[in-house]
């Protein structure tokens, strides 16, 4: 079973190494990012594309498990009552 999940992995990670290369490949016009007025130097749109992703892809497990601390209803001491039934 680990060898399938070896594969189906290593398989995966092979097919979206290919697609962001391929992507970089035939988006090579170079393009200027601007934020407020800050201006970077030319970069290949390619290239921002595939960082953007990897940097959403860094970013993201690190954001859930913060946000469901932040999320995490309150526990209280208290015990579960349980509900009376008739006998």
């Amino acid at each position: 079973m680990k060898t399938i999940l070896h594969l189906v992995t290593t398989t995966t990670a092979a097919v979206l190494a290919l697609f962001c290369a391929v992507l970089a490949y035939q988006n090579a016009t170079p393009v200027q990012l601007s934020f407020f007025l800050a201006k970077s130097i030319e970069l290949p749109l390619g290239f921002v594309l595939v960082s953007a992703v990897a940097i959403g892809l860094l970013i993201v497990p690190i954001l859930i498990p913060l946000l469901r601390q932040l999320v995490k209803p309150q526990q209280t001491n208290q015990p579960r009552q349980r509900p009376k039934t008739k006998a």
